[in-house]
């Protein structure tokens, strides 16, 4: 079941002098800025919202892949990653799996090396860059994932598709032209409806790692 929580961009007013003398379309700037805003907030809820008036984020319908050894508390390990990809079922992996996690957590796994000091994650190009998949898989960049912190789930991996969002006819934005007239002001607030929950839970289409406690 899915239902349409309401979001909010909150008003913002604007200056009869500022719309007389923009050079732009202010309408559809603000509609942009606003719409980013209500964009930024619903991507954290259905990243880690907990379902109580809000959606139920993909951290929170994900079940445990791994878990770091004690000690891993900003850490990952290349065999992490290995075991993470197989707690997934093979015929998620095969259907469009990925990975997810935060630019830091990209950062750290990039600085992996082996025994003699060689970086695990070689660019894809020979013209070096960053490489687009993780042991073969693609990811995505995500900073409402949590960073690696002790007993944070830092990395996510699987059918990142059946994480589903409804969306009830896009961003809705509002002229209040009366309410501040007396202020010569015109006011403007964005709004819409959304939420999100992961389908085939109880498969287990998509698992995390999780760092380790201490």
């Amino acid at each position: 079941i899915f239902k349409a929580f309401m979001y909010s961009s909150k008003m913002v007013r604007a200056s009869y002098q500022f719309l007389q003398d923009g050079a732009v379309d202010v309408d559809g700037w603000l509609t942009g800025l606003l719409a980013e805003r209500i964009g930024r907030i619903t991507n954290t809820h259905f990243t880690t919202g907990v379902g109580a008036n809000q959606p139920s984020g993909i951290a929170n319908d994900s079940t445990s892949g791994v878990a770091g050894a004690t000690g891993q508390t900003t850490t990952v390990t290349w065999d992490d990653l290995i075991s993470l990809e197989h707690s997934v079922g093979s015929a998620y992996r095969r259907q469009g799996a990925r990975y997810m996690f935060a630019d830091a957590t990209l950062q750290a796994i990039r600085k992996l090396k082996d025994g003699n000091g060689l970086y695990l994650w070689q660019p894809s190009q020979p013209t070096g860059g960053f490489p687009s998949t993780v042991n073969g898989f693609p990811y995505t960049i995500n900073d409402d994932v949590a960073a690696m912190a002790a007993s944070a789930r830092s990395i996510f991996f699987g059918a990142l598709r059946k994480y589903l969002i409804r969306d009830v006819r896009g961003f809705t934005l509002m002229r209040l032209e009366e309410r501040y007239a007396e202020l010569l002001q015109v006011a403007f607030l964005g709004f819409s409806r959304h939420d999100g929950a992961l389908i085939d839970a109880g498969a287990n289409p998509v698992k995390y790692y999780s760092n380790s406690a201490s």
